[in-house]
């Protein structure tokens, strides 16, 4: 899906999100300017996302990670298998500026299965995302005479059943006396 952002010098660039998602507590973009080469290879861009800006992954060991979970993604969505990586709402890039990115190539077919199966994030804390419940008052107010009636009912047979333990009490105490 494309989508618009920014760079730091505020210009609008359109981007295809690959991925965004976050590990241990970094998150990560993956995307695409949808320029591909004569062998077919498909040109990405990588960055972390730092405060407001996609920053380039400079420390190897952090990008020998990055590459990991990239074939991770690809490897369990080949196999058709659940994704451990956990995705972003994109919405999120929206005040994100693109300042630099670590550039690598994959396959088309690879492409389309580093994007496949986004399992976004859902967040409960949106009050935008509360649905309203339509209530039908009439219905429940008529459900609840009707538990009513049905209360009141084994509420005589109950006071029934005692005034006869009353009867009973009563001869056996003059049996008694």
């Amino acid at each position: 899906m494309s989508r618009t952002i920014k760079n730091v010098n505020k210009d609008d660039i359109s981007i295809e999100v690959i991925r965004y998602f976050v590990n241990n507590d970094i998150e990560y973009l993956i995307y695409s300017l949808n320029e591909t080469d004569s062998s077919g290879y498909t040109k990405l861009y990588a960055s972390k996302i730092i405060g407001n800006k996609a920053c380039i992954i400079t420390d190897e060991e952090e990008w020998n990670i990055i590459k990991k979970i990239i074939k991770e993604i690809i490897k369990n969505n080949r196999d058709g298998e659940s994704l451990s990586v956990i995705d972003l709402n994109e919405s999120n890039l929206d005040d994100i500026y693109l300042q630099d990115t670590r550039v690598f190539k994959l396959q088309g077919n690879l492409v389309n299965l580093l994007s496949d199966n986004k399992k976004i994030e859902q967040k409960n804390n949106d009050l935008d995302e509360i649905e309203e419940i339509d209530l039908n008052y009439e219905e429940l107010f008529k459900n609840e005479q009707e538990k009513n009636k049905k209360l009141e009912l084994e509420l005589e047979s109950l006071k029934e059943e005692l005034n006869k333990y009353k009867e009973i009490f009563d001869k056996i105490k003059e049996i008694v006396e």
